[in-house]
């Protein structure tokens, strides 16, 4: 009797700790841009203004972004706005930091699930970007599987 009074103590522990790990683990935010890696591809945007409408653009492609698990920051030189419900401190000044190194005519970019930069644009486009996205060996496998 006490042995299967053990046993459920360790099962109820057990199931306790992996639901605190779960929960953790879900909550903690994506602290940097590698975060992303093998989950999601991203796009980067240095927004001339905030009216230049890229913003309104990406949000009402959502079920396309989304069917290509896609998450998007836009940097309007006073905020970062994106997809995901909070972004950290850390991995806005990485967005800054890497739009900063390219060109002002290399206004959008395009990162790989495997972290590789796709394209380099001037401008949002994204009937383009979805083609090129779509073309992707990785995407490729996607559709078969869907």
């Amino acid at each position: 009797m006490s042995f299967n009074l053990a046993v459920n103590k360790n099962r109820t522990i057990l199931t306790l700790m992996l639901l605190l790990i779960t929960l953790t683990t879900q909550g903690a935010g994506m602290n940097s841009l590698s975060d992303y890696q093998w989950k999601n591809r991203l796009i980067l945007v240095q927004a001339t203004d905030e009216n230049a409408g890229e913003i309104d653009t990406l949000r009402s492609a959502r079920a396309e972004v989304d069917d290509r698990d896609i998450v998007w920051f836009v940097y309007t030189g006073a905020d970062l706005v994106s997809n995901q419900d909070g972004v950290s401190s850390s991995l806005e000044s990485e967005i800054k930091a890497l739009l900063d190194q390219f060109r002002s005519d290399e206004r959008v970019l395009l990162i790989g699930k495997d972290g590789g930069m796709k394209s380099r644009e001037p401008s949002l486009d994204l009937d383009a970007i979805f083609r090129r996205i779509d073309r992707m060996p990785m995407r490729m496998r996607e559709m078969r599987s869907d």
